[in-house]
Protein backbone atom coordinates (compact mmCIF):
# COMPACT_ATOMS: atom_id res chain seq x y z
CA UNK A 1 0.00 0.00 0.00
CA UNK A 2 3.54 2.25 -0.10
CA UNK A 3 2.16 5.70 -1.73
CA UNK A 4 -1.64 4.80 -1.62
CA UNK A 5 -3.94 7.82 -1.63
CA UNK A 6 -5.33 6.44 1.81
CA UNK A 7 -1.61 6.53 2.88
CA UNK A 8 -1.37 10.34 1.85
CA UNK A 9 -4.69 11.58 2.97
CA UNK A 10 -3.99 9.94 6.56
CA UNK A 11 -2.19 13.24 7.18
CA UNK A 12 -5.16 14.96 6.36
CA UNK A 13 -7.05 14.01 9.81
CA UNK A 14 -8.75 17.43 11.53
CA UNK A 15 -9.60 18.02 14.86
CA UNK A 16 -12.47 19.01 17.07
CA UNK A 17 -11.89 20.25 20.30
CA UNK A 18 -9.03 17.81 20.07
CA UNK A 19 -10.46 14.48 18.56
CA UNK A 20 -9.05 13.39 15.99
CA UNK A 21 -11.33 12.90 12.59
CA UNK A 22 -9.81 11.04 10.09
CA UNK A 23 -10.33 12.23 6.10
CA UNK A 24 -11.66 8.43 4.83
CA UNK A 25 -14.03 6.81 2.38
CA UNK A 26 -15.64 3.65 3.08
CA UNK A 27 -13.10 2.54 0.29
CA UNK A 28 -9.83 3.42 2.40
CA UNK A 29 -11.17 2.09 5.30
CA UNK A 30 -11.37 -1.44 3.09
CA UNK A 31 -8.01 -0.68 1.77
CA UNK A 32 -6.49 0.07 5.55
CA UNK A 33 -8.36 -3.38 7.05
CA UNK A 34 -7.31 -5.59 3.89
CA UNK A 35 -4.01 -4.23 4.63
CA UNK A 36 -3.61 -4.28 8.18
CA UNK A 37 -4.87 -8.67 7.82
CA UNK A 38 -2.49 -9.12 4.52
CA UNK A 39 0.68 -7.99 6.89
CA UNK A 40 -0.90 -9.86 9.76
CA UNK A 41 -0.73 -6.75 11.88
CA UNK A 42 -3.66 -5.52 14.67
CA UNK A 43 -5.19 -2.27 15.30
CA UNK A 44 -8.79 -0.48 16.12
CA UNK A 45 -11.58 1.36 14.79
CA UNK A 46 -13.32 4.55 16.13
CA UNK A 47 -16.88 5.21 14.33
CA UNK A 48 -17.68 8.34 16.23
CA UNK A 49 -20.36 10.23 16.30
CA UNK A 50 -21.15 13.80 17.70
CA UNK A 51 -21.87 12.67 21.16
CA UNK A 52 -18.76 10.79 21.57
CA UNK A 53 -16.48 13.09 20.36
CA UNK A 54 -17.88 15.69 22.61
CA UNK A 55 -17.37 13.41 25.04
CA UNK A 56 -13.85 12.50 24.26
CA UNK A 57 -13.20 16.15 24.51
CA UNK A 58 -14.19 16.19 27.81
CA UNK A 59 -12.43 13.49 29.43
CA UNK A 60 -8.66 12.63 28.85
CA UNK A 61 -8.35 8.70 28.70
CA UNK A 62 -11.98 8.54 26.26
CA UNK A 63 -9.62 11.09 24.04
CA UNK A 64 -6.69 9.02 24.50
CA UNK A 65 -8.43 6.14 23.24
CA UNK A 66 -9.90 7.92 20.34
CA UNK A 67 -6.91 9.76 19.26
CA UNK A 68 -4.72 6.62 19.24
CA UNK A 69 -6.84 4.56 17.86
CA UNK A 70 -5.52 3.29 13.65
CA UNK A 71 -8.68 5.32 12.15
CA UNK A 72 -11.39 7.41 13.48
CA UNK A 73 -14.61 7.11 11.35
CA UNK A 74 -17.13 10.04 10.86
CA UNK A 75 -20.11 8.38 11.90
CA UNK A 76 -22.06 11.17 12.20
CA UNK A 77 -23.32 14.01 9.21
CA UNK A 78 -22.42 16.81 11.05
CA UNK A 79 -18.76 15.24 11.56
CA UNK A 80 -18.81 15.37 7.62
CA UNK A 81 -20.19 18.89 7.03
CA UNK A 82 -17.41 19.88 9.65
CA UNK A 83 -14.23 18.20 7.91
CA UNK A 84 -15.42 19.36 4.72
CA UNK A 85 -15.70 22.91 5.93
CA UNK A 86 -12.22 22.45 6.89
CA UNK A 87 -11.27 20.99 3.48
CA UNK A 88 -11.01 16.92 3.76
CA UNK A 89 -12.88 16.75 -0.02
CA UNK A 90 -13.20 13.17 0.30
CA UNK A 91 -14.45 12.11 3.84
CA UNK A 92 -17.52 9.94 4.04
CA UNK A 93 -20.06 9.48 6.82
CA UNK A 94 -19.82 5.75 7.75
CA UNK A 95 -21.94 3.98 10.11
CA UNK A 96 -21.33 1.33 11.77
CA UNK A 97 -24.34 -1.27 10.63
CA UNK A 98 -23.39 -0.13 6.94
CA UNK A 99 -19.83 -1.27 7.33
CA UNK A 100 -20.86 -4.23 8.60
CA UNK A 101 -23.46 -4.88 5.99
CA UNK A 102 -20.83 -4.22 2.98
CA UNK A 103 -18.11 -6.18 4.88
CA UNK A 104 -20.28 -9.19 5.65
CA UNK A 105 -21.17 -9.20 1.34
CA UNK A 106 -18.06 -9.02 0.07
CA UNK A 107 -16.82 -12.34 -1.13
CA UNK A 108 -13.25 -11.36 0.67
CA UNK A 109 -12.73 -14.89 2.89
CA UNK A 110 -12.02 -12.51 6.44
CA UNK A 111 -13.44 -14.71 9.04
CA UNK A 112 -15.60 -12.43 11.74
CA UNK A 113 -16.10 -11.74 15.37
CA UNK A 114 -18.79 -10.24 17.05
CA UNK A 115 -18.30 -9.37 20.34
CA UNK A 116 -21.11 -7.94 22.52
CA UNK A 117 -24.63 -7.60 22.87
CA UNK A 118 -27.31 -10.88 24.22
CA UNK A 119 -26.16 -14.45 22.77
CA UNK A 120 -29.70 -13.78 20.92
CA UNK A 121 -29.24 -11.29 19.30
CA UNK A 122 -25.43 -12.58 18.15
CA UNK A 123 -27.40 -15.86 16.87
CA UNK A 124 -29.59 -13.47 14.72
CA UNK A 125 -26.80 -11.68 13.43
CA UNK A 126 -25.05 -14.34 12.37
CA UNK A 127 -28.36 -16.22 10.40
CA UNK A 128 -28.75 -13.03 8.68
CA UNK A 129 -25.27 -12.56 7.68
CA UNK A 130 -25.05 -15.81 6.65
CA UNK A 131 -28.53 -15.39 4.33
CA UNK A 132 -26.23 -12.44 2.79
CA UNK A 133 -22.89 -14.44 2.12
CA UNK A 134 -23.32 -18.03 2.60
CA UNK A 135 -20.18 -18.59 2.63
CA UNK A 136 -18.99 -16.39 5.83
CA UNK A 137 -17.01 -17.12 8.51
CA UNK A 138 -18.59 -15.54 11.38
CA UNK A 139 -19.13 -16.26 14.98
CA UNK A 140 -19.62 -14.54 17.98
CA UNK A 141 -19.15 -14.09 21.95
CA UNK A 142 -21.49 -12.36 25.17
CA UNK A 143 -19.40 -11.45 27.45
CA UNK A 144 -21.46 -10.70 30.88
CA UNK A 145 -23.10 -7.19 31.29
CA UNK A 146 -20.89 -5.93 33.40
CA UNK A 147 -18.19 -3.78 34.41
CA UNK A 148 -15.42 -6.73 33.04
CA UNK A 149 -13.20 -7.88 36.11
CA UNK A 150 -9.85 -9.87 35.24
CA UNK A 151 -11.37 -13.10 34.68
CA UNK A 152 -14.18 -12.01 31.89
CA UNK A 153 -11.47 -10.20 30.16
CA UNK A 154 -8.90 -13.05 30.24
CA UNK A 155 -11.88 -15.42 29.16
CA UNK A 156 -12.69 -12.84 26.10
CA UNK A 157 -9.40 -12.54 24.58
CA UNK A 158 -8.49 -16.68 25.56
CA UNK A 159 -11.54 -16.75 23.00
CA UNK A 160 -10.17 -13.92 20.46
CA UNK A 161 -7.02 -15.35 20.20
CA UNK A 162 -7.88 -18.85 19.53
CA UNK A 163 -10.32 -18.07 16.94
CA UNK A 164 -7.99 -15.41 15.63
CA UNK A 165 -10.60 -13.63 13.53
CA UNK A 166 -9.44 -11.19 10.85
CA UNK A 167 -12.38 -8.83 12.09
CA UNK A 168 -13.64 -7.88 15.49
CA UNK A 169 -17.14 -6.41 15.74
CA UNK A 170 -17.11 -4.69 18.89
CA UNK A 171 -20.57 -3.98 20.50
CA UNK A 172 -20.61 -2.49 23.90
CA UNK A 173 -21.59 0.80 23.28
CA UNK A 174 -19.94 4.12 23.23
CA UNK A 175 -17.31 4.69 25.36
CA UNK A 176 -16.99 1.20 26.76
CA UNK A 177 -15.91 -0.08 23.50
CA UNK A 178 -13.56 2.06 22.81
CA UNK A 179 -11.96 2.14 25.80
CA UNK A 180 -12.17 -1.44 25.71
CA UNK A 181 -10.39 -1.69 22.41
CA UNK A 182 -7.35 0.29 23.11
CA UNK A 183 -6.58 -1.36 27.43
CA UNK A 184 -6.67 -4.57 25.15
CA UNK A 185 -4.66 -4.03 21.80
CA UNK A 186 -1.72 -4.98 22.87
CA UNK A 187 -2.95 -8.31 24.42
CA UNK A 188 -4.58 -9.43 21.26
CA UNK A 189 -2.37 -11.60 18.90
CA UNK A 190 -4.55 -10.57 15.34
CA UNK A 191 -7.19 -8.85 13.98
CA UNK A 192 -8.84 -5.70 13.45
CA UNK A 193 -11.35 -4.27 15.70
CA UNK A 194 -14.34 -1.64 14.73
CA UNK A 195 -16.69 -0.37 17.52
CA UNK A 196 -19.94 -0.48 16.03
CA UNK A 197 -22.39 0.43 19.29
CA UNK A 198 -25.40 -0.95 18.45
CA UNK A 199 -25.24 -1.60 14.56
CA UNK A 200 -26.49 -5.42 15.72
CA UNK A 201 -29.95 -3.90 16.53
CA UNK A 202 -29.71 -1.82 13.16
CA UNK A 203 -28.62 -5.08 11.15
CA UNK A 204 -31.59 -7.43 12.92
CA UNK A 205 -34.11 -4.47 12.22
CA UNK A 206 -34.55 -4.25 16.28
CA UNK A 207 -33.51 -0.39 15.84
CA UNK A 208 -34.96 0.89 12.77
CA UNK A 209 -32.71 3.11 10.21
CA UNK A 210 -33.53 6.41 9.99
CA UNK A 211 -34.98 8.24 6.57
CA UNK A 212 -32.29 8.40 4.21
CA UNK A 213 -33.40 12.73 4.46
CA UNK A 214 -33.34 12.44 8.42
CA UNK A 215 -29.49 11.31 7.96
CA UNK A 216 -28.68 14.11 4.89
CA UNK A 217 -30.05 16.73 7.13
CA UNK A 218 -27.74 15.13 10.02
CA UNK A 219 -31.00 13.71 12.52
CA UNK A 220 -30.60 10.74 12.80
CA UNK A 221 -30.05 10.97 16.58
CA UNK A 222 -33.19 12.91 16.47
CA UNK A 223 -35.23 9.40 15.14
CA UNK A 224 -32.96 6.88 17.15
CA UNK A 225 -33.10 8.75 20.27
CA UNK A 226 -37.12 9.20 19.95
CA UNK A 227 -37.51 5.17 18.88
CA UNK A 228 -35.49 4.18 22.27
CA UNK A 229 -37.81 6.80 24.23
CA UNK A 230 -40.94 5.36 22.91
CA UNK A 231 -40.21 2.15 24.46
CA UNK A 232 -38.94 3.20 27.79
CA UNK A 233 -38.74 6.86 28.74
CA UNK A 234 -37.60 6.86 32.20
CA UNK A 235 -35.24 4.23 31.70
CA UNK A 236 -33.10 6.49 28.90
CA UNK A 237 -33.95 10.28 30.26
CA UNK A 238 -30.23 10.79 31.41
CA UNK A 239 -28.87 9.88 28.49
CA UNK A 240 -31.17 11.71 26.22
CA UNK A 241 -30.15 14.93 28.50
CA UNK A 242 -26.10 13.68 27.75
CA UNK A 243 -27.01 13.78 23.99
CA UNK A 244 -28.89 16.81 23.58
CA UNK A 245 -26.21 18.53 25.97
CA UNK A 246 -23.25 17.36 24.10
CA UNK A 247 -25.30 18.53 20.83
CA UNK A 248 -25.13 21.98 21.97
CA UNK A 249 -21.55 22.23 22.80
CA UNK A 250 -21.08 20.96 19.58
CA UNK A 251 -23.09 23.91 17.74
CA UNK A 252 -21.55 26.10 20.13
CA UNK A 253 -18.15 25.46 18.68
CA UNK A 254 -18.77 24.32 15.27
CA UNK A 255 -17.96 27.65 13.74
CA UNK A 256 -14.77 29.13 15.55
CA UNK A 257 -13.50 25.50 15.04
CA UNK A 258 -14.04 25.16 11.62
CA UNK A 259 -12.48 28.61 11.07
CA UNK A 260 -9.44 27.29 13.64
CA UNK A 261 -9.12 24.08 11.66
CA UNK A 262 -9.26 25.61 7.95
CA UNK A 263 -6.05 27.58 8.87
CA UNK A 264 -4.16 24.58 10.31
CA UNK A 265 -4.98 22.46 7.19
CA UNK A 266 -3.72 25.14 4.82
CA UNK A 267 -0.70 25.31 6.62
CA UNK A 268 -0.34 21.65 6.16
CA UNK A 269 -1.34 21.07 2.67
CA UNK A 270 -0.18 24.38 1.52
CA UNK A 271 -3.83 25.07 0.25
Amino acid sequence: MENSNLEYRKLDEVYFLGVKINNVSFDDVHEFIRDRIQKNEKGYICANDVCNVIGASQDKQFLQAVNLSSLNIADGTPLTWYARLVGCREIERISGMDMMVRMFAANNGYSHFLLGDTQERIDRVIEKARGINETIRISGYSPPFKEFDEEDNRMILERLNKQAPDIIWVSFGGEKQEMWMFNNLNKLNRGVMIGVGAAFKFFIGELKTPPRILQKMGLQWVYRTVQVNLKDPKKHLKTTNKFLKRRLIFICHFLGEVLRSRKEYRKRTGG
